[in-house]
């Protein structure tokens, strides 16, 4: 796709990188701001960073994981780095309020 010498420098500007990467970046449709945000955040693959937006794993998430060396070199899974990033699971709750309200009541 040919893109316009504004939207290359903008994202080379962007990215802090030539107009090769930069084309990559446009490409993959990442605006100038979200490619900002995944370089900033340490990824460099534009192919590895589709799937991370893919995944629904935001540029704040990779960065608060440090991870993100790991996954565009390679070295990690989408599925492990999902599995790190992701918040245990929660135990329900008991409804323990329930149960008490009625006695506390009378």
């Amino acid at each position: 796709m040919k893109r316009s010498i504004e939207d290359l420098t903008a994202m080379a500007r962007a990215i802090q990188n030539n107009e090769v990467a930069a084309r990559q970046w446009l490409d993959e449709a990442f605006s100038p701001g979200d490619a900002k945000a995944y370089v900033d955040a340490g990824c460099f693959d534009v192919l590895r960073t589709v799937e991370l937006r893919q995944a629904g794993i935001t540029p704040l998430d990779i960065a608060r994981s440090g991870l993100a060396w790991d996954y565009c070199s390679g070295t990690l899974s989408l599925k492990e780095l999902h599995r790190l990033i992701s918040p245990p699971a929660r135990e329900p709750e008991l409804p323990w309020g329930e149960c008490l309200a009625p006695t506390l009541i009378r």
